[in-house]
């Protein structure tokens, strides 16, 4: 019961959130209404859902969940002085009243910011808020490899002709006792509807760890050509330094026991090169990464293997990666793929967490008007430096995904990341041994090295921008 009831504050937060993002009276040249979505079913060929194949944490877009994605903005002022937008996005998981009848959803607010931009008519910009602060993704594995911040803070930043600045600042607190921990107590008040000065107790929630971590990212780009048709050149460099203070964790079983947290950090610095108008509608982006300590792992989870000091300053990951587009008149393809070396902060060396992967996926399709048929093969690869501790071998784990996918494109001109588009999709995982090993031994999964994926998707998306 109290887990409904917190779920329903939480509905209401957010649209309360929602509600005053807006004005009383919209006029429909400032407000504005965008998102994304993909929502569909599927069949495992045994009458249940399909589940993906994945040994990698950035596996193929092609037979994800649902998941929807709401952006609800307005222009309140539009001046000399400056020009402002709010945003609020709401994001809805795989939790649909009409499959499981629970009257239950699940949502996140995933930004809620105001931007101001052309300050006093230059090209000065700044926001605050909460926000999904990225730069460009590789589509077929739904990944953004370089700048993919989730963050609660702020920027401010330059904006002329071909050259953009940004300067951030944030903050996270992840619920977990790693960076926040509650308890709750008895606090005594003095009974106002009865005679007598004996008081009341009654329950109070009372903090013990409060440690939040500290984000500082720049970022750069500097673009030349591409204007009317012609070869441009983009280049962005980007960095990241993390920083965590140190706090102490209480026993949940004896309050008066306290456990040392240390203080943590790390750095992130990454480089893209992007051409466009090679060809027509045609893009290729290219991203090398070095990441150390905290930056290492992602911001919204808890580091592993640390160190002996309980820190993660000692771990180390260099990522490089790649994402294209082509199109014809009746061709395109889409191309997209990363390779990964990961060490975490631990002294060993055979060790299973440390890790080498990679995952790439191709689609060539056809353009045949609305009608855009098409196929798409990926692989994923996953090396450990050390022993399957299920096993006690060191094997390779690969997954090689193959699929069909005749789609409708609804477009004048379909092409490659035309939206909306229905499509049917029937794909195959082939396993290794190696791959079925990473799941448990009960998890009738570790038995199926051939998975059959059949289902119908809608995806869409729609005033975001867009464009390269």
């Amino acid at each position: 019961m109290q887990a409904h009831k917190s779920r329903e504050l939480a509905l209401t937060a957010a649209l309360a959130a929602l509600v005053m993002a807006l004005p009383a009276r919209a006029d429909d040249a400032r407000f504005n209404f965008g998102g994304y979505g993909r929502v569909g079913f599927s069949y495992d060929g045994e009458g249940g859902q399909c589940h993906r194949s994945q040994v990698v944490p950035f596996g193929p877009r092609l037979t994800e969940g649902n998941y929807l994605e709401l952006d609800f903005g307005y222009r309140p002022y539009t001046g000399r002085e400056a020009q402002v937008r709010t945003l609020v996005t709401l994001a809805l998981g795989d939790q649909f009243f009409h499959y499981d009848g629970e009257w239950d959803t699940r949502m996140a607010i995933r930004q809620a910011f105001v931007e101001v931009e052309d300050l006093f008519g230059t090209g000065l910009f700044a926001w605050v808020g909460s926000r999904m602060w990225r730069g460009d993704d590789i589509y077929l594995l739904d990944f953004w490899p370089m700048d993919d911040l989730n963050t609660l803070g702020g920027a401010v930043g330059w904006k002329q002709g071909k050259t953009e600045l940004h300067l951030h600042w944030g903050v996270n607190r992840l619920g977990e006792q790693y960076q926040h921990q509650v308890f709750q107590g008895r606090v005594p008040f003095q009974a106002q509807m009865r005679d007598g000065p004996d008081p009341f107790f009654g329950a109070t929630t009372f903090e013990v760890l409060d440690r939040q971590r500290t984000i500082l990212a720049m970022r750069a780009e500097q673009r030349y050509g591409g204007d009317d048709g012609a070869l441009g050149v983009k280049i962005r460099l980007y960095g990241e330094f993390h920083y965590l203070p140190d706090g102490q964790r209480t026993d949940e079983q004896d309050l008066d026991l306290k456990l040392p947290l240390p203080d943590d950090r790390g750095w992130m610095l990454g480089v893209q090169v992007g051409l466009w108008n090679f060809g027509p509608r045609a893009h290729l982006n290219t991203w090398l990464r070095y990441a150390s300590g905290l930056a290492a792992y992602d911001e919204l989870a808890v580091p592993y293997g640390v160190n002996r000091d309980s820190r993660a300053v000692d771990a180390d990951e260099v990522r490089i990666a790649v994402s294209g587009n082509y199109e014809m008149d009746a061709f395109a393809v889409m191309f997209g793929g990363y390779a990964r070396l990961f060490w975490d902060a631990d002294v060993n060396e055979a060790d299973f967490d440390d890790r080498q992967e990679a995952a790439f996926a191709v689609r060539p399709m056809l353009r045949l008007g609305m009608f855009t048929p098409g196929v798409e093969a990926s692989m994923q690869i996953s090396r450990p430096n050390g022993l399957d501790p299920q096993t006690d071998r060191q094997d390779v784990a690969r997954v090689t995904q193959l699929a069909l996918i005749p789609a409708l494109t609804l477009d004048d001109d379909a092409g490659s990341y035309s939206r909306p588009q229905i499509r049917f999709i029937y794909a195959v995982s082939l396993l290794n041994q190696a791959a079925l090993d990473r799941y448990s031994v009960r998890d009738p999964r570790s038995t199926e090295d051939v998975v059959h994926f059949v289902g119908v998707r809608a995806e869409w998306w729609f005033g975001r921008g867009g464009g390269y």
